[in-house]
């Protein structure tokens, strides 16, 4: 009995998509696709949204962070927001509804009861800033 070309058999098909899986070329080309996008998770930095500062906060002091309290104004607002400990040698990101190069008061507080305060990064340009502490 002759078949008709324009009729498939689903096993046929079914053991081409097996035989497509199965392939060296195949599982190379699915490996690449999930290394290429860990490295991109891995080594790309996600835009900072317009509008937010985002400030890496280092503790490179020998001493417990007990909170810093952040003061900020810009237009007709005034901000206030408390960051609590960081630990020494720990980073933290922390988010400003603040621009760039306006600076930003910062007062630390020791767990030894030492205090600092001062205004940073007034000037510094870009979305993503750090401030180093130490003593």
């Amino acid at each position: 009995m002759s078949k008709n070309p324009e009729e498939h058999d689903p096993r046929e098909l079914s053991d081409r998509v097996i035989d497509f899986l199965r392939a060296p070329a195949t599982l190379l080309f699915l490996v690449g696709l999930v290394v290429g996008g860990l490295a991109m998770h891995l080594f790309t930095e996600p835009e900072v949204p317009e509008g937010m500062l985002l400030v890496t906060v280092h503790n490179d002091t020998d001493e417990m962070i007990e909170a810093i309290h952040f003061n900020f104004s810009h237009g007709q607002s005034l901000t206030e927001m408390r960051e609590g400990r960081i630990r020494p040698g720990e980073r933290r990101d922390v988010a400003l509804n603040h621009p760039p190069a306006a600076g930003f008061n910062m007062e630390v507080r020791y767990a030894d009861g030492e205090e600092q305060a001062f205004c940073a990064n007034r000037g510094v340009e870009g979305r993503r800033q750090e401030v180093r502490l130490y003593r």
